[in-house]
């Protein structure tokens, strides 16, 4: 206690620079340490040169909190020129203010592991609203984003069936990129959404699905079609990938797109078919989910198809479309029964006559 008390507790800033990005780069993949600048960004800006053990305090936390809220929205990028780009947005939300404190936690865990503070953090996260409802595509919405894509085959050959087909498997636009005809099973309709051990390396590192979780998804007779289509017209290998982006990410931006590549052509389809801020590529997703629920598939089978780290996530999301809803119209029903008035009380149902008329 005597040597950590005579040493020096480093700032927020000199911690970060001296001993995190270093860790970080062990770690952490690419994509997780370019998630982590705009948070890291703004606690440094505010509280860089706090030392790390003032925000075992919860009142030195709320009071980053709270000059995060009043300050709001900064800019740190700036472009070629000099100027800063603009801001995106004119208030943060508790979620955007979560990641902050989940990254200063998780600094502050690594200090507190190696023995620079003496204790771990404590404080909580902030309350989320929950009240944003997702809203998936119409079916007719998705004809028309069909129909609009079938007119940039020239350009993304594939995009109609990989539209179609996630809107059919719900995979995540990781997955679906991501698939290699190692992982489809057209034997028994299924694939395999899993680690690609052998072909794919993404920012340095084998690909793995979201949360490491490993699933199979079934097929629906018009996503086995559309495997069956392109395995007969390309006969690919085992390694293949199932939607190649042919490098020039003709689709949709995804791990691994070389440096440049825009965001693809995805957009471009759906501003032709007049669905722009009505549709992104993870709609698909949320209307497989509620094609499953409308049609009375138990939440928690939807729940493992999805893979969804816990059934929670699925409740929140989709559960005002499950067949559970269906309950609140039949405990309505209750009140189109007429009620028995008090002076005329409710009389038991007469036995039907028998046969010698008793």
């Amino acid at each position: 206690k005597t040597a950590r008390a005579a040493r020096r507790v480093p700032t927020l800033r000199e911690y970060f620079e001296e001993r995190w990005l270093a860790h970080a780069e062990v770690v952490q993949n690419r994509t997780t340490r370019r998630a982590q600048r705009a948070p890291f960004a703004y606690l440094l800006f505010h509280a860089g040169d706090k030392p790390l053990d003032a925000f075992l305090r919860l009142a030195v936390v709320n009071e980053l909190i709270e000059a995060i809220r009043t300050t709001g929205p900064l800019t740190f990028a700036v472009r070629k020129s000099g100027k800063p780009h603009s801001k995106k947005r004119s208030e943060l939300k508790a979620a955007t203010i979560n990641k902050m404190l989940a990254t200063l936690k998780a600094l502050l865990n690594l200090a507190h592991a190696e023995e620079v503070i003496a204790e771990a953090p404590r404080f909580d996260l902030l309350p989320q609203d929950d009240s944003m409802a997702v809203v998936p595509p119409t079916e007719e919405e998705l004809e028309k984003l069909l129909a609009a894509a079938e007119g940039f085959r020239a350009i993304a050959p594939l995009m109609p069936e990989v539209i179609e087909f996630g809107a059919e498997t719900g995979l995540r636009r990781g997955e679906l990129f991501n698939l290699t005809w190692r992982s489809v099973e057209l034997e028994r309709d299924a694939v395999r959404v899993e680690m690609q051990q052998k072909s794919r390396v993404v920012n340095g590192q084998v690909w793995k699905p979201k949360h490491g979780k490993h699933r199979i998804v079934p097929l629906s007779k018009k996503a086995a079609a559309i495997l069956t289509r392109l395995r007969a017209d390309r006969r690919p290998a085992p390694d293949d990938l199932v939607f190649p982006n042919n490098g020039g990410c003709p689709y949709e931006r995804m791990d691994g797109a070389p440096k440049g590549a825009g965001v693809g052509w995805f957009p471009a389809a759906v501003e032709a078919a007049g669905l722009k801020g009505k549709v992104t590529f993870h709609s698909q997703r949320h209307l497989l989910a509620v094609r499953l629920l409308t049609r009375g598939v138990p939440i928690t089978v939807v729940s493992e198809i999805l893979g969804h780290s816990h059934i929670e996530i699925t409740v929140k999301r989709y559960g005002r479309f499950s067949s559970d809803a269906k309950v609140k119209w039949q405990a309505m029903a209750v009140l189109d029964v007429p009620t028995p008035t008090p002076s005329e009380p409710a009389r038991a149902a007469e036995p039907a006559p028998t046969a010698d008329g008793a």
